[in-house]
């Protein structure tokens, strides 16, 4: 994908194209960074349906705190929607390269290794961010709005789905790996972020 296709917006109906299509990518690493940024999405929109309304006065400076860590969480993981999409085309590439000679061989096995490891972050970065978005649905429910309780439990539902779905593209990425340094820490990393 160029630089300028990268920056290029695509519908929803586009996306889902794109998913259902014969393509690795975007795949469902992707499709976990977009249901993490809809669960961000709903938990703005509780907020937004409580600030401003009578009784929920004392909690607004709270609301604001929350509203505004949903926003960051959910433009991340819009961002990491396509991230995920370029770093394993990144690794279809590297399988891609040329393994007629010892040294083409050698050099196509390092690169596939290298793409393989930097595959595994968009994912993990899901995940991460998908925990804190749970952890804002919570908080939604017991602040927000009680006729917006089951938006937010909607919100908390899409955020589990992409925190596993993170992991699971992150131990797919790791299970051609041949660091098994490597491969620890990460797994380590996806079980921290998911508790």
């Amino acid at each position: 994908m160029s630089p300028d296709k990268e920056k290029e917006e695509i519908t929803l109906p586009q996306f889902l194209e794109a998913v259902a299509a014969s393509s690795p990518t975007p795949g469902g690493g992707s499709v976990s960074a977009l249901a993490g940024s809809l669960g961000a999405a709903l938990v703005e929109m509780v907020i937004n349906l409580t600030v401003g309304k009578k009784g929920f006065e004392e909690k607004e400076p709270e609301l604001q705190k929350i509203r505004e860590e949903a926003h960051s969480c959910r433009e991340a993981l819009t961002a990491a929607i396509a991230q995920d999409s370029l770093a394993y085309q990144t690794v279809m590439n590297a399988f891609l390269l040329p393994k007629k000679t010892e040294e083409e061989k050698k050099k196509r096995k390092v690169e596939i290794q290298v793409a393989l490891k930097k595959a595994a972050d968009p994912p993990l970065f899901t995940t991460a961010t998908s925990l804190k978005v749970m952890q804002l649905c919570r908080e939604a429910v017991e602040k927000g709005n009680p006729n917006t309780i089951s938006d937010a439990a909607v919100g908390a539902l899409l955020a589990d789905a992409a925190m596993g779905g993170g992991i699971f593209n992150v131990l797919i990425n790791l299970s051609a790996l041949e660091d098994k340094h490597f491969v620890e820490k990460m797994k380590k990393e996806c079980k921290a972020g998911s508790v």
